[in-house]
């Protein structure tokens, strides 16, 4: 399945500058080196129809244990060239640096260098409108949080305070955007303070099924609890995407790829 479909979300908070009012926040996901007609025209399309402020890659545009690395290369060289990309560290990304792939890989991460988009490895960074701003953060949740088929004894939990340590503490009285490729520590990410969670991983549980939704997580648990879409603890709001590729399951049922438009409204 190749066609993509856009999902629109209108964020309110009273911390949103007015600056900051219809601020348009392109998220793709899981690219997983797939590609939308010939050179991506079809994505680049649908993302420059959107017309973004500012472009946010929520992990693993590259597959660990594909070639074609070119794909995610070429999408980052042509996005940088007319807007901001801000872009974090998937599982695959983490999986593409260990000694079995490793060498394959060389050369991709020395091209990134090269290219005009940021790179947020437990960072922060300030969006500016006039004299105003926001903050985006890039979180690397560890590689051996990324659960697989046969890791039945691994523990999940995070550290105690790993986000503080990485990112440190938040000030709350301006307006905080966290970007995290699994939505599975959403309590922690709500508990550390930020205010919009962008996160993808989980390919919308691949299979939805109605009334059920997704069917199966990256790490083979059954109906994961965040799989696609928008949720809230107390102050914070967490927005799922679907994404774009797959890795070991690559068929979808009732799961298009998607891109997610985000518009940041103040109050």
């Amino acid at each position: 399945m190749s066609k993509i479909e856009v999902v629109e979300y209108t964020i309110n908070n009273n911390k949103i500058p007015k600056e900051f009012n219809d601020y348009i926040i392109v998220q793709i996901s899981d690219l997983h080196n797939k590609s939308f007609g010939e050179n991506n025209k079809t994505l680049l399309d649908m993302i420059i129809n959107n017309k973004p402020n500012v472009i946010f890659i929520t992990g693993d545009l590259i597959d660990g244990e594909n070639k074609n690395f070119n794909v995610a290369l070429d999408l980052l060289k042509e996005l940088s060239k007319n807007y901001k990309v801000y872009y974090i560290t998937g599982n695959h990304e983490q999986k593409a640096l260990i000694k079995k792939y490793k060498d394959l890989y060389e050369k991709y991460f020395k091209e990134l260098e090269n290219i005009d988009a940021v790179h947020l490895d437990n960072e922060m960074i300030t969006l500016q409108e006039e004299n105003s701003h926001i903050n985006v953060y890039g979180l690397t949740i560890p590689f051996k949080c990324y659960k697989y088929l046969f890791d039945k004894d691994k523990n999940l939990d995070l550290e105690e305070k790993y986000i503080e340590n990485k990112l440190g503490t938040l000030n709350n009285n301006e307006y905080n955007i966290l970007l995290a490729h699994t939505p599975f520590y959403f309590e922690e990410y709500a508990k550390w303070g930020a205010d919009l969670i962008l996160a993808g991983h989980v390919h919308g549980g691949i299979i939805r099924l109605p009334y059920f939704g997704g069917l199966l997580s990256p790490n083979r648990h059954f109906f994961p609890k965040y799989d696609l879409g928008e949720y809230k603890i107390n102050d914070s709001t967490m927005i799922v995407t679907k994404g774009l590729g797959g890795s070991k399951v690559l068929i979808r049922v009732n799961c298009k790829p998607e891109i997610v438009k985000i518009t940041l409204k103040s109050e």
